[in-house]
């Protein structure tokens, strides 16, 4: 079979070359009745445009760099899935980079990205300050938009949800089922986890129930390993204190969904002996047993809108000129079976 080209387009079609070209690209020259006739013809014979011919033309690849600190979690997979969603209908490719929430890994994936000549980074920091002065240096001429880990000290779109009002929402569904002992279980002292802890300690302060500091644990989250182990041991370290908790709040989708597993292994009943809400976007959340009470992020229009901000980045003539903002999502409750009873 004869390779499609866009000349063989152009005859086909009964149009000159250059139509055929701008209203693959998308130029405002082009009616949009052209262009969807156009496209339309391309796909259905299957024409697949020269790339290395389109970006020496443009100096632009189409293509869009995510990097992300780490591939395991549900949450980061919806993200990816929306951002990937929202690249394809506009004809962008997505390279995706886990950092394995290693600043040397994160450093060697934004050379990579840069390298690859990507039009624009998405970028999900491991630490609200890693590698920020190269990201400061490359976003001069390569775009970044930063998503889920927003505290990072850069000039540019930020897109994540109202931590502090989700863990806020999940102490006050805790607290109206009765319970006055509540934990959280979190991350490292930094970042999101401390977003989420200011708002369990003000839903404290707003019910008029003192915080109990041993009821805050901050976990190494780096590898799976070292969470299971630390979510084992801090959570045998609660139930041992002279008045244990009654519910404890999750921060992610591993410690939460970890959590779980590890009250089972111990032979801790859920929510008999303590309830269990949290941060999880796992499908898997109406399934598990009990089944999961969560704090739902909205996880593919995180994704989305950082394709978005970041396209529209690229649109822009004078990117001096663009004011940046910083776009919280809310969250939602999601009640099941692991805060069911009222205390």
């Amino acid at each position: 079979m004869a390779k499609v080209t866009l000349k063989s387009l152009a005859k086909g079609l009964n149009m000159s070359v250059s139509t055929v070209s701008k209203a693959l690209n998308d130029s405002y020259e082009i009616s949009e009745e052209t262009k969807s006739k156009v496209k339309a013809y391309a796909t259905a014979h299957n024409y697949q445009p020269n790339i290395i011919a389109q970006t020496l033309k443009t100096g632009k690849t189409n293509t869009i760099g995510v990097i992300i600190p780490k591939m395991s979690s549900p949450f980061e997979s919806q993200i990816i899935e929306g951002i990937q969603e929202a690249a394809t209908k506009e004809n962008f490719r997505v390279v995706i980079m886990n950092s394995m929430e290693n600043e040397a890994m994160e450093k060697s994936n934004i050379s990579s990205m840069v390298a690859k000549g990507v039009d624009g980074i998405l970028f999900c920091p491991i630490h609200e300050h890693s590698n920020i002065n190269l990201v400061k240096q490359i976003s001069e001429n390569t775009p970044f938009v930063i998503f889920d880990r927003t505290n990072y000290a850069i000039d540019t779109h930020k897109i994540g949800v109202l931590n502090t009002e989700g863990t806020h929402a999940a102490c006050q569904h805790l607290f109206d089922m009765g319970h006055r002992k509540v934990a959280i279980l979190g991350g490292a002292h930094q970042g999101i986890t401390a977003d989420r802890v200011a708002g369990y300690k003000q839903a404290h302060k707003e019910a008029d129930i003192p915080v109990q500091e041993e009821y805050i644990i901050y976990l190494n989250v780096k590898s799976v390993a070292e969470l299971h182990e630390g979510l084992s041991r801090n959570i045998q370290k609660l139930r041992n204190l002279p008045e244990p908790p009654t519910a404890v709040v999750g921060i992610s989708d591993t410690i939460t969904t970890h959590s779980l597993g590890i009250l089972s292994q111990l032979g801790i009943k859920v929510p008999q002996e303590i309830a269990v809400i949290g941060f999880a976007n796992t499908d898997l959340a109406f399934s598990l047993n009990p089944s999961l009470s969560t704090i739902y992020q909205p996880a593919k229009d995180i994704g989305a809108i950082s394709f978005a901000k970041v396209l529209d980045i690229l649109n822009k003539k004078y990117r001096n000129q663009i004011e940046w903002e910083d776009i919280k999502l809310p969250t939602t409750i999601q009640l099941r079976e692991s805060t069911k009873i009222n205390l």
